[in-house]
């Protein structure tokens, strides 16, 4: 093999090694965005770490099978892809249950209300209650009949929930708040009604 003379040019196969690819930048972002999707777990306003890291690891493989590039980095964009799928599920997962779990308890809490007034218990009706809503007490315990507590939905406060329920002539629109207090030395969760509307039905007459 002739040697190389020393005045001759130097390429760029004298300057990097044989087989060397550059690694995509693409990819180590998307690897390190799918550690830090792991966030959104913690808190639901990180939920947009996964998305973001999911459409880097797409742009880094676009990156990287793209023809002529020769670049690496393929299982770092793999890493972040699996990360920020799997976080992002598991906060997702998490949301849903912890909703469906504090609906159910918002409308425990409503009927537990709701049993209080229709058994004649005012004081333990109002215990159950905030400040601004005692005042409604009264007159829905004023209502005689059949009590019936519907299911709880969201309301227009995060955290709150809202909860409709009928005694007699009369319709409440209960909105139901969850709050901890200390009893025994622990924290326990207390749901309390911030806001209690009551209102009349009207009553039709018999075979309309």
């Amino acid at each position: 093999m002739a040697a190389r003379h020393p005045d001759a040019p130097r390429t760029a196969s004298d300057e990097e090694p044989t087989g060397y690819r550059s690694v995509s930048r693409l990819a180590i972002a998307a690897c390190m965005l799918g550690i830090v999707s792991g966030l959104a777990v913690v808190s639901p306003f990180f939920l947009v770490v996964p998305l973001v890291a999911v459409a880097v690891a797409v742009a880094a493989f676009a990156d990287i099978d793209r023809p002529g590039a020769a670049k690496a980095g393929r299982l770092a964009a793999l890493a972040g892809l699996a990360l920020a799928i799997g976080f992002g599920t598991q906060a997702a997962v998490a949301g849903i249950a912890e909703r469906v779990i504090a609906s159910r308890r918002a409308a425990a809490a409503a009927e537990i209300f709701l049993d209080a007034v229709r058994g004649g218990r005012v004081a333990d009706a109002e215990s159950m209650c905030g400040q601004e809503s005692r005042g409604a007490v009264a007159r829905l315990a004023s209502c005689v009949g059949a009590g019936t507590c519907g299911s709880a939905r969201a309301g227009d406060e995060a955290g709150t929930w809202v909860v409709r329920i009928e005694l007699g002539g009369c319709v409440a629109r209960l909105v139901l708040a969850p709050t901890v207090v200390t009893q025994r030395g622990k924290p326990i969760e207390r749901w309390i009604v911030t806001a209690c509307e009551v209102s009349d039905v009207a009553v039709r007459p018999s075979g309309s």
